[in-house]
């Protein structure tokens, strides 16, 4: 679960996307083509406009290009930041981007309503058109070519904050139902579901715990027993008791441990980012990959060893 998130959805063989992605891809590479601006961007250095729709000083562009898209599923947000080349006002500078995922790639929009049409639109590539809408200022046919640098997901951050909140609706009926009416039986194996919590944030698979099995006499002021094995993630059995009093549980044994109360919760560990290297950030600097830190492992409560693979 606590894996880098560079190696989840967003990097499948063949570089698409799953459709409910989410996350950031950086890109990397080369824009060409030609732009051309109206007569009142010219700079005064330049002549009058020759041409009657005002539409003059078409150029050349081309250079180095980052691009940043965010994916939510459908939905894409994004920006490009030139890092060499002509930037003046018929090159690309930066600028933000909007728009959807097509079934081919992706359609893109600038705010004066510039066009990017990808033709590929994933985790290994961005490569389509700037198309400009008649009217504007600025008019480019410019193609661009980039390679997916980086990829970060992080659907996987919504999956766990839903499962924290699944464990803390079940953490709180469990505790219910220990303080509530029942069966000691059914109290027993809440109280075991409850406290296999404090030894691993995921708690225990109840159906690895057998049935209770009574020990001594049901009598009053007087204590009695219910024991249940369960199977460790290893394939070994262990076993867990519980003291009733009247009918309520006095305290719980895991294995060789002393009968105690029933613990808290082991914290549900926060996810961290993987380091990027730069390649999401909105610098033209040029990017040196980053280490990834390593992620860390949760650790259980008790003697189960430092891997939180045994209960």
């Amino acid at each position: 679960m606590l894996s880098p998130l560079a190696a989840h959805a967003g990097d499948r063989e063949d570089g698409n996307l799953s459709p409910d992605f989410e996350g950031q891809v950086a890109y990397f590479g080369n824009y060409t083509g030609k732009t051309s601006v109206t007569a009142d961007q010219r700079r005064r250095d330049q002549g009058p406009c020759p041409y009657q729709d005002q539409r003059c000083y078409q150029q050349v562009v081309g250079g180095g290009v980052k691009v940043v898209l965010s994916f939510d599923g459908e939905h894409v947000t994004g920006f490009y930041y030139s890092v060499g080349g002509f930037e003046g006002p018929n090159g690309l500078r930066e600028g933000t981007l909007i728009g959807r995922r097509t079934q081919v790639g992706c359609e893109l929009y600038e705010a004066d309503g510039t066009m990017w049409q990808a033709t590929t639109c994933g985790s290994k590539g961005f490569q389509g058109q700037i198309v400009s809408v008649r009217g504007i200022p600025k008019q480019s046919e410019v193609s661009f070519s980039t390679v997916g640098m980086f990829v970060r997901d992080t659907g996987w951050i919504t999956k766990l904050g839903e499962e924290e909140a699944r464990r803390d609706r079940r953490i709180n009926w469990l505790t219910q139902k220990l303080d509530g009416p029942g069966a000691p039986e059914s109290r027993f194996r809440a109280a075991i579901e409850l406290d296999g919590y404090s030894r691993h944030f995921r708690g225990i698979d109840m159906g690895r715990v057998s049935e209770p099995v009574q020990t001594g006499k049901r009598k009053k002021n007087r204590e009695w027993y219910l024991d249940s094995s369960y199977t460790r993630m290893d394939g070994s059995t262990g076993n867990i008791r519980g003291v009733i009093y009247n009918d309520r549980l006095r305290c719980l044994s895991w294995d060789d441990e002393a009968c105690g109360p029933i613990h808290p919760p082991a914290e549900f560990p926060k996810p961290r980012l993987d380091d990027d290297g730069g390649w999401l950030s909105r610098s033209p600097a040029p990017i040196v990959p980053g280490n990834e830190p390593p992620r860390p492992a949760p650790r259980p409560r008790g003697n189960g060893g430092g891997n939180g693979d045994r209960y």
